[in-house]
């Protein structure tokens, strides 16, 4: 696994490794330097990527039908499942 070296400086199988170094040492080795000296490195690999969640789409505005002359047209209310003032024809409830 690959390490950054959070200690002053320490002896590895890579030999001798300083602070701010990254390394890829074994994981039965790490287990041992973590039981002498628990803040000596932290990993950097072999972390599981985060997924990310997809962004939300903005809802789609809703837009009211109008007539030819521009004017606002109403729902027709001898249709309930249909709602003509918009021009999805969805009702709002």
């Amino acid at each position: 696994m690959k390490v950054l070296i959070k200690y002053r400086s320490m002896s590895t199988s890579a030999g001798l490794v300083k602070s701010g170094d990254i390394v890829d040492l074994p994981a039965k080795e790490l287990k041992r330097i973590s039981v002498t000296k628990p803040n000596a490195f932290e990993i950097i690999e072999d972390a599981k990527p985060v997924k990310k969640a997809a962004p939300k789409k903005a809802p789609a505005k809703r837009k009211r039908a109008r007539k030819a002359d521009g004017t606002l047209k109403a729902d027709d209310p001898s249709t309930p499942n249909v709602n003509e003032a918009w021009e999805d024809g969805k009702h709002i409830n």
